[in-house]
């Protein structure tokens, strides 16, 4: 009952989070792709890694959100607090969301022009 209830609320809606691949696991939840903003996925906040950098990888929420807003979350020897993190993962959306919103238009409009082979 809990899971079609969140389902619900979350159908139709644009999904904003850091790692929400994490989270829909739990609740045995999907979500369309393209109604997704993850902050862990997001390439600008992501870190080169591996051979010559060609994989990139997350970066910790706690270092983006210092990083980009100087704020300080997940401070060491405090309760985490997943409210909190909701929160920042918002902010650091709302602060990149112009950019990131042209971008994914930008693939779309690049996408449907593509002849299909």
């Amino acid at each position: 009952a809990c899971r079609k209830k969140v389902g619900e609320i979350l159908r139709n809606k644009i999904l904003v989070g850091h790692a929400l691949k994490n989270d829909l696991q739990a609740l045995l939840l999907d979500h369309p792709k393209d109604d997704i903003r993850d902050t862990a996925k997001y390439r600008p906040f992501q870190r080169a890694s591996g051979r010559n950098g060609g994989k990139w990888r997350p970066r910790k929420l706690r270092d983006l959100v210092k990083e980009n807003l100087n704020i300080d979350i997940q401070v060491a020897g405090q309760a985490h607090d997943s409210t909190e993190d909701a929160r920042a993962s918002m902010d650091l959306f709302k602060h990149v969301r112009e950019v990131w919103e042209k971008e994914l238009k930008r693939q779309a409009t690049s996408a449907n022009g593509r002849k299909k082979k």
